[in-house]
C-alpha cells in the first residue's frame, strides 16, 4: 500500500479513480495539512491534483521534509503537473516497484531579513500599486553589474523559465541546464535584455532611488513588501527538489502540446 501526502486544488472533488485506489486499500491519502500529527518514514511522496499553482504551495513542504511531487494535472495548462489522472495507475505501479527514477530540479533561495524562502519557478522584484518606475541594483558575485530601472526584474530557474520568465520575454530553458536566468520587466533601457549565469552564482538586489512601492513574489505564493534599506540575497537551494515524472512524455513532448508547436 503506497502512502502519500497529497494537496488538492479548492474545489474539485477527489476523482473517482483515486477513490477507489483507496477502497480496494492501495493507496493512502493524508491531507497535507495533517503533516505534523504522521510519521514520514512511511510516506513516498507528495500527491497534487490540481494545476502548476497547487504544485507550487506543495514545493517548501517537499523542500523541508525532502519528499518528492507527483504532480497530477486537473487543471488546464500545467507544465509542473506531468501526468494526467488516466496515466496514475500506472504510474502507482511503477512506484510501487521502484521503477521510475526521479528528476531533480533545481531550486532558489531567498534570503531577506535573515529569513530564508524557497522557490522552484522564480522571484520577482515588482514595483507596487502607484504604477512608478523601480530602479534595482543588480549584483552578481559581488560585481555591480547594472542598475535595471522599469516594472521590475525576474530570476528564474530553468523550470520557471516556462512560466513569469517567459511572459516577460525571456527564453525557455531545458530544466536539466544548471543556470539562473535574470530577465527585466519592462525595462526603460532598451539595451537590457535577459542574461543567463551559472546557477552557482550569488545574486545581490538593493533598490535604489526608488519613491514607489517595491515587492518580492516568490512563486506566485510569498508576496513580500520590501524595506528599501535591505539587500535582497538569491542563491540556489541547498538541497533540489525531486519530480516524478510523466512516464509517457518527455519534455519536449510537453512543450509540444502545451504550445501547440
Amino acid at each position: 500500500m503506497l502512502k502519500f501526502l497529497f494537496i488538492k486544488k479548492e474545489n474539485i472533488s477527489l476523482p473517482k479513480s483515486l477513490i477507489e485506489l483507496q477502497e480496494n486499500k492501495k493507496l493512502v491519502l493524508i491531507p497535507i495539512e495533517e503533516i505534523s500529527k504522521i510519521s514520514l518514514s512511511e510516506i513516498i511522496a507528495i500527491l497534487v491534483l490540481g494545476g502548476d499553482g497547487t504544485f507550487l504551495k506543495a514545493v517548501p513542504y517537499a523542500y523541508k521534509y525532502d519528499l518528492p511531487i507527483l504532480g497530477v494535472n486537473l487543471g488546464k495548462f500545467g507544465f509542473l503537473t506531468e501526468t494526467y489522472i488516466e496515466e496514475l495507475p500506472h504510474t502507482l505501479l511503477a512506484l510501487e516497484r521502484n521503477l521510475i527514477p526521479f528528476e531533480e530540479r533545481i531550486l532558489l533561495k531567498v534570503i531577506y531579513k535573515e529569513e530564508e524562502y524557497v522557490g522552484l519557478n522564480e522571484v520577482a522584484i515588482m514595483k507596487g500599486p502607484s504604477g512608478k518606475i523601480i530602479f534595482l541594483n543588480l549584483k552578481i558575485n559581488q560585481t555591480q553589474v547594472t542598475t535595471i530601472y522599469g516594472d521590475g526584474l525576474i530570476i528564474s530557474t530553468p523550470t520557471g523559465s516556462t512560466a513569469y520568465n517567459l511572459s516577460a520575454g525571456g527564453p525557455i530553458v531545458h530544466p536539466r541546464s544548471r543556470v539562473f536566468i535574470c530577465t527585466p520587466i519592462c525595462s526603460f533601457k532598451i539595451n537590457i535584455r535577459p542574461l543567463i549565469i551559472p546557477d552557482d552564482y550569488i545574486i545581490e538586489i538593493s533598490i535604489n532611488n526608488t519613491e514607489e512601492d517595491v515587492h518580492l513574489l516568490i512563486d506566485g505564493q510569498t508576496n513580500l513588501f520590501i524595506d528599501k534599506t535591505n539587500s535582497i540575497i538569491i542563491k540556489k537551494a541547498e538541497k533540489t527538489l525531486k519530480l516524478i515524472p510523466s512516464l509517457r512524455r518527455s519534455y519536449f513532448q510537453i512543450l509540444k502540446e502545451k504550445f501547440q508547436w
